[in-house]
């Protein structure tokens, strides 16, 4: 799950909309494009999330997806990308933090939110290609472009791309497009390979007069096929004093059937989805509420780590270690908004059976950040199975580092200047 940022997020969308928390983001599968979207009754406070029927009756999904998840040692990066001040190009490094390569990204601003993909594997020789990287610029009303070993051609005009995302050094890519429509806002997904993506068509149409869009978060595969979507559904539009990117639901299309499960309901706000997509992180949509997780969906069996005394912003952020022992997360405390600044941040780890292991204040970062101070800190994922990668961030947004520290708290270490892009994996 990616860092988000309250102010960032409202200058990439732009329009301020004034949302409800109560109704249930309607959905519509392909090829019905033009269907109407129905209208749901969303489930109470006092029942469990239930399977809404949002397309033709077909034979129900598995309550879990079928494919059968990639063994966890794939799941280990090789080293990370980042995107130096004032955008325009991309840094591969090496868990070393020795610099391997670059891409020229021309249009790809600094700012630019959950709109790159690394989309292939790299490999250790001293010889070897850099990855192909998928990116979207704002230029000609919006088109997404492929840079293979420097490279650059367009993929294909792509107005209002809201985020993208893919397969661990794969070539799979999925994309949702918005387009505000009278009855509502309308979302697009699209899914392909490097091959396809230009010419693929929609695999999931939504339309929600919430103006909720969608979200993908994760493909999952089975002998080198796509099989099925996970997404969420996230409020567009907003701004303000917001800490964590508040993601509403969690849904699962079977590119089989084209039935959609979902998992949470809008009660719910996703934090975080293992690499193996059988963890899941979440709080209370619309609450200062701690940190839950829980293991395929089993609800009776759920963990949840109070908040930190004083951190009365709440949990996110969640991301959980490659082989499933551990669970990074962030909590805040304060506003963002207040003269002087109040605002505050913990990242925490804890083992998945419940027992926190410890709490690094954002202060203590301070040391290795190569910063003057930090105003913003998030993790990003797992180096290796104990090593955890940060994200920090001074008063002035673009001045960013990239840390690493061990899961118990020590060795707080500089990568690497630049914002996070993402992980190489071989």
């Amino acid at each position: 799950m990616a860092r988000f940022h309250g102010m960032q997020y409202l200058l990439i969308l732009g329009l301020v909309i004034v949302i409800s928390s109560c109704a249930l983001p309607s959905t519509t599968t392909l090829p019905t494009l033009q269907q109407a979207s129905p209208t749901f009754i969303p489930p109470t406070l006092s029942t469990p999330p239930t399977i809404e029927p949002t397309i033709a009756p077909s034979p129900p999904p598995a309550d879990t997806p079928t494919a059968t998840p990639v063994s966890t040692n794939l799941y280990l990066p090789a080293g990370f990308a980042t995107m130096p001040m004032g955008g325009g190009r991309i840094v591969y490094y090496d868990l070393l933090s020795q610099q391997i390569g670059e891409l020229t990204t021309p249009g790809l601003l600094s700012g630019t939110f959950q709109q790159i993909h690394i989309a292939g594997p790299i490999s250790n020789s001293p010889d070897s290609i850099l990855p192909p990287l998928v990116y979207y610029v704002f230029d000609n009303g919006g088109e997404l472009w492929l840079n293979n070993n420097n490279d650059l051609s367009l993929i294909k005009p792509a107005a209002n791309l809201y985020s993208i995302e893919g397969v661990h050094g794969k070539p799979f890519i999925a994309y949702s497009q918005v387009i505000y429509q009278d009855i509502g806002l309308q979302s697009l997904v699209y899914m392909g390979d490097l091959q396809s993506l230009a010419d693929a068509n929609p695999i999931l149409d939504s339309t929600n007069s919430q103006s909720y869009a969608v979200k993908p978060l994760a493909i999952t595969t089975e002998n080198d096929l796509a099989t099925g979507v996970w997404y969420t559904t996230v409020p567009y539009g907003i701004g303000g004093d917001i800490i964590y990117e508040p993601n509403r639901t969690l849904n699962y299309l079977n590119l089989a059937d084209n039935q959609i499960k979902t998992y949470l309901g809008l009660k719910y706000g996703l934090t975080g989805l293992s690499d193996d997509q059988t963890w899941v992180a979440y709080n209370q949509s619309g609450q200062i509420s701690p940190l839950t997780i829980m293991h395929n969906f089993d609800f009776s069996a759920t963990i949840t780590y109070p908040l930190l005394d004083g951190y009365d912003r709440g949990a996110g952020n969640a991301v959980f270690s490659p082989d499933n022992q551990y669970v990074a997360w962030k909590e805040a405390g304060g506003s963002l908004m207040d003269q002087p600044p109040s605002f505050r941040e913990a990242i925490r780890v804890a083992t998945l059976d419940g027992n926190v292991i410890t709490d690094i204040t954002d202060i203590a970062l301070l040391p290795a950040s190569g910063l003057t101070e930090i105003d913003w800190v998030v993790p990003l994922g797992w180096l290796d199975d104990q090593t955890l990668a940060l994200e920090v961030r001074g008063s002035i947004w673009d001045n960013v580092s990239i840390l690493s520290i061990k899961f118990d708290g020590s060795n707080p270490t500089f990568l690497a200047s630049g914002a996070f892009v993402g992980f190489l994996y071989p």
